[in-house]
């Protein structure tokens, strides 16, 4: 047996009634750092307030699956297991953005009801994640009494969904500001406000703990002339292919930023195991032998590196900015397509 409630038609039906949330509740979601720390706590408060045997939530994954990202109680459903949209009750909760309660799981023929039968559950309710009039994912709970829950149930379930909706939703467009704000829109590189604060954190360590750091300036051969002979979309093209060779040659610890036009910056930690100069060349001549193919047209480009490492006298980017930048003109000067360290005979 299957009951469906409208969440459009659920104030109706509850005239007068109130909702009673622990502080606990209420404060623990107020803190949480992280969206995952959201849904895990959902998923613990949701738990306890419908007795459930099993609490879980899922999110759109793509436009075929939904994924589970948390749990609580019974694992009938693994966490990170991708559960098919078609063919699923929390699929159909999802898709009709209605509140679904099947009361005999064992007579189901879906595949989460089937899963959840065959781990004692007889009863689970669903009820869809809604921000106006998007569908982000569900709420879930099921118990191992058949028809356990009732409408009161779906109101509260309904009502609670709609909350977390809410608070998914902001959480999501502050992630999303929060990378446009750090983001080069171009590449998807790092931008020069990230370089910014990555530079002057890496100073800190240096001065404070004594890690040491390499810092370079890459800059693009005769990029102008680039944009000249093949116009800028295929600049952009170029821009976007350097800064996807770059970052898969990036050990975990260094960072690559894009500090403006085609210039980048690199921040690359002291390792015995890995020589800078080695470092910097491999990225230089990952990037001279890529093939970069636009419309059909072969291009070829290379770029310049100057590098050189923090000093105990280093109190502000600008000093590394400043050497680095020599090195890179010096570079430059003697052909193009190198790698050159500072030294104090280019001051």
């Amino acid at each position: 047996m299957e009951r469906r409630f409208n969440p459009l038609d659920l104030s109706d039906n509850a005239q007068g009634h109130q909702i009673c949330l622990p502080v606990e509740f209420v404060q623990a979601l107020a803190v949480a750092n992280s969206l995952q720390e959201v849904l895990d706590t959902v998923s613990q408060w949701l738990y306890q307030l419908f007795d459930a045997e099993r609490a879980s939530i899922t999110l759109r994954d793509d436009a075929d699956f939904l994924k589970i990202y948390s749990i609580r109680g019974n694992k009938a459903i693994p966490l990170d297991f991708r559960v098919p949209i078609t063919n699923t009750l929390v699929g159909r909760a999802f898709t009709e953005k209605t509140v679904l309660i099947c009361d005999e799981l064992d007579k189901s023929t879906e595949l989460d009801c089937i899963m959840l039968a065959q781990h004692g559950m007889q009863t689970c309710m669903d009820a869809p994640l809604l921000y106006g009039d998007v569908c982000l994912g569900t709420l879930n709970v099921a118990h191992k009494k058949s028809s356990y829950y009732s409408e009161l149930h779906a109101i509260e379930l309904q009502c609670l969904a709609n909350w977390i909706g809410l608070n998914i939703s902001l959480r999501l467009q502050l992630k999303e500001l929060e990378y446009l704000a750090s983001t080069d829109h171009l590449t998807g590189a790092a931008n020069r406000r990230v370089f910014t604060q990555k530079i002057r954190q890496a100073m800190t360590e240096f001065h404070e703990n004594g890690q040491s750091f390499f810092f370079g300036l890459m800059d693009i051969d005769h990029f102008k002339m680039l944009n000249d002979q093949f116009g800028h979309s295929a600049g952009d093209y170029v821009l976007q292919r350097i800064v996807a060779i770059s970052e898969t040659m990036m050990t975990s610890p260094g960072k690559f930023f894009r500090i403006g036009g085609e210039e980048f910056a690199i921040i690359f930690p002291e390792q015995s195991e890995y020589e800078p100069l080695r470092f910097f060349n491999d990225i230089r001549e990952a990037i001279a032998l890529a093939a970069m193919d636009y419309d059909g047209i072969p291009i070829s480009v290379s770029v310049s590196i100057g590098f050189t490492a923090m000093h105990i006298h280093d109190n502000t980017p600008e000093s590394l900015l400043r050497r680095s930048d020599k090195a890179l003109y010096q570079a430059k000067l003697a052909g193009r397509n190198r790698v050159l360290m500072f030294n104090s005979a280019q001051a």
